[in-house]
């Protein structure tokens, strides 16, 4: 982490006048690029940022992703922790509404094409997944729930449906990764093909039900 003396946030206007960025992607983009700047990087977590921003650890996901397909910024892995910059090209950004700048001017084709990409990649569904926890433990958990989920039926388990299935689990667990791990443990058990809320009942009277099959087939 930098040594800089913070002294509140400072928005370059290649960053401001971006407006089809919302105001806490901005922000964020702000702190990397000072970071940047200051010949560091930015390895706040999401926790920290979502608390700084105002914003849901899940929004925080979305705008580094956002960020990092528009080319504002690179992301590389440490160990595990998550490294930032500023991309070495931001400073000849162009404001980005509708195609033309704050003052009519036609934006750069660079962004615009980059623009493009990102939708195209949108509309293809081939868009890197946002994980609703960080590092690797939900990571693991993520890619067995979705071997079990895969061979319930056949069919391809799109990226599309699993960032829809990410987000349903992270509203049925509200932020808490233990309890995200109990509801697909449950459905893996249960054979489910869909995540569902976490019943404690259904979960013990399963467990009851395998200890008398357990004994029964003991006393054979």
């Amino acid at each position: 982490m930098s040594d800089r003396q913070f002294k509140g946030i400072w928005i370059p206007a290649h960053i401001w006048e971006q407006l089809d960025l919302t105001a806490a992607e901005r922000c964020l983009w702000a702190e990397i690029d000072s970071f940047t700047n200051a010949n560091s990087a930015y390895y706040k977590t999401n926790v920290q940022a979502a608390e700084e921003l105002g914003i849901s650890q899940r929004s925080v996901s979305r705008a580094f992703a956002k960020l990092e397909q528009l080319g504002a910024i690179s992301i590389v892995k440490v160990g595990v922790r998550r490294v930032a910059k500023s991309t070495q090209w931001r400073d000849g950004l162009d404001t980005v509404a509708s195609n033309t700048s704050h003052d009519g001017e036609e934006a750069s084709p660079q962004w615009r094409g980059i623009k493009n990409k990102v939708k195209n990649s949108e509309t293809n569904n081939d868009n890197t997944l946002v994980m609703p926890f960080e590092g690797k433990e939900f990571e693991e958990l993520w890619a067995t729930w979705v071997r079990e989920r895969k061979a319930y039926e056949k069919g391809t388990y799109t990226l599309y449906a699993q960032q829809k299935a990410l987000r349903k689990l992270e509203r049925l667990s509200q932020g808490d990764m233990a309890l995200a791990e109990k509801i697909i443990n449950q459905s893996i058990e249960n054979a489910w093909k869909g995540l569902f809320p976490f019943r404690e009942d259904i979960n013990k009277q399963r467990a009851q039900l395998d200890r008398d099959a357990a004994l029964k087939w003991s006393a054979q």
